[in-house]
């Protein structure tokens, strides 16, 4: 993985590109897994929290867009 950063781009426009491809590819979450053991519980909570965050997101867009 690796990001190219042109001439006249902004260095912060370049690390949010990065981060971008890491959260697509998961590395975070892969690398987590392995080293730390995860419950299954712990990982329903987890994705329970990113829903919520998510459907938060959309209503509050839904209601700017009124």
């Amino acid at each position: 993985m690796s990001v190219i950063v042109h001439s006249n781009e902004n260095i912060d426009s370049a690390l949010k590109r990065l981060h971008r491809e890491v959260l697509r590819e998961k590395i975070l979450e892969t690398y987590k897994n392995k080293v730390y053991r995860v419950k299954k519980s712990s990982l329903a909570i987890e994705k329970r929290r990113e829903w919520a965050k998510m459907k938060r997101r959309r209503r509050a867009a839904a209601r700017r867009a009124k």
